[in-house]
């Protein structure tokens, strides 16, 4: 100890000297508790109003535990702006939940900012379903029934896993598509266009390097040891986690074999698929606020393919462009307010999905999608509701009839999440949230 003492007084020496050693510690550990207190201590921050005050807060608004936000100073900037507009194209009740939850301060609690028991019920079902596939007691139902497009809404509505015809949907020049044809039709654009991959491409770098940030800001948001991390990391994972266009992945096959499932946000695509009105096709324009529309490419086996059981909150649809899938659909009532040690019985859905044809998952239905063929091109859109919307009656497992029960403020914060990352992507053509390590909501 006496060396120690010798050795840090050294250190020390000037204040050792002047001071003694005891009052040359005590001065040492005021210094370090001032620092402490200057990175723990709040930064001025210039918000105009209390909308802006929602607006900083949802911006790290997380709907999954994987998911993220690009918080660099501008993208936070054009945030700010275009959750002002998004705001007030909010339904008067969710303003309202907003505002009381601004005025309490709770909007930036980790209760309003976080979806909550997504990842655990789903790693749950997955156990369960793989388990009673294995024992037999899940049985595969292969033909869900064919309906018009007409008819799809109806099929959200009942919970009704259907099949329909995508060619009446969406354009000729989206099947048989090559990845070629698509850089072709973007050549302005196209080296600024990052695919993300399930295990390459730097989105799992990234996530890893930003995830963090996210989770602290309910508790250190306004800190300055916050604003130091939000800087720190977002120029580090620019120098080191190498996202790459898609370009580099189509002069570079062999390597995108290692990427596994992959996508794009459709709307970096306007030319191949971007610009479509889906929700208008399917007489869901009054109910729907915004849309998540990703295009899929990359080979899935079987094995990862079982391990990948996830569920969706959205009602979605997929459609296959170039080749065979196989898609696994389990309803959620085999699960929902079931006892987790009861075992599964009953039907599942494993269609093999013909390029041309689409399905329906429903919200909360467990499902899984088996890519087959290296060229394997598809689509998903995920239908975000307005406030209020697509909670249909009866729908027991609806991710928002249920969380409408006890959680509406979560709802009225999450719908001004969605629809301010569409504005931010409309004016700024900026994205900023991020749905696990690879969908980029725009």
């Amino acid at each position: 100890m006496g060396c120690c003492k010798k050795f840090c007084c050294c250190l020390w020496c000037p204040c050792c000297f002047c001071l003694g050693t005891l009052r040359a510690f005590a001065l040492l550990g005021a210094f370090l508790a001032l620092l402490v207190a200057l990175a723990l201590g709040p930064v001025p921050v210039d918000i105009a109003d209390d909308i802006g005050d929602l607006c900083e807060a949802v911006a790290w608004f997380r709907d999954t535990e994987l998911s993220y936000t690009v918080a660099s100073t501008e993208n936070l900037q054009a945030w700010a702006e275009g959750c002002h507009a998004a705001f007030h194209q909010l339904q008067p009740e969710a303003q309202e939940l907003l505002r009381n939850l601004q005025k309490t301060g709770r909007h930036r609690s980790e209760e309003v900012l976080r979806e909550h028991g997504i990842e655990e019920r789903t790693e749950l079902w997955k156990w369960k379903t793989n388990r009673a596939v294995d024992n037999g007691t899940l049985i595969p139902e292969t033909s869900p029934p064919f309906v018009d497009l007409s008819e799809i809404r109806q099929a959200f509505h009942d919970a009704r896993v259907v099949r329909f015809d995508a060619t009446k949907l969406l354009p000729k020049h989206m099947f048989n598509a090559t990845l070629q044809d698509i850089e072709r039709l973007h050549q302005k654009t196209i080296d600024e266009t990052i695919l993300y991959g399930t295990l390459g491409g730097g989105g799992l770098c990234r996530m890893f390097l930003l995830m963090p940030v996210s989770n602290l800001y309910p508790r250190l948001g306004r800190t300055m040891l916050f604003s130091a991390l939000r800087l720190g990391l977002m120029a580090f994972q620019q120098l080191v986690c190498r996202l790459k266009p898609l370009p580099f992945w189509i002069e570079n096959p062999e390597r995108r074999k290692f990427l596994g499932s992959a996508n794009i946000n459709l709307k970096r695509l306007p030319n191949f698929g971007g610009t479509l009105d889906v929700p208008s096709r399917l007489g869901l324009k009054e109910d729907v606020a915004g849309m998540l529309a990703l295009l899929w490419m990359g080979m899935v086996t079987e094995g990862p393919a079982r391990s990948s059981f996830h569920t969706d909150v959205q009602d979605n649809i997929l459609m296959e462009l170039v080749s065979e899938t196989v898609v696994m659909v389990v309803p959620r009532e085999l699960f929902w307010q079931k006892p987790s040690n009861e075992e599964v019985s009953g039907t599942y859905f494993k269609v093999n999905l013909k390029p041309g044809e689409g399905i329906v998952i429903p919200s909360n239905y467990l499902h899984s999608v088996q890519h087959l063929h290296a060229d394997r091109l598809g689509v998903n859109f995920f239908f975000e509701p307005r406030f209020g919307s697509m909670q249909w009656p009866n729908s027991s497992g609806n991710f928002y009839a249920e969380t409408a029960k006890e959680r509406k403020e979560h709802l009225a914060m999450r719908s001004l999440w969605f629809q301010s990352a569409n504005e931010v992507w409309n004016k700024f053509g900026k994205g900023v949230p991020f749905h696990g390590w690879k969908m980029e909501i725009l």
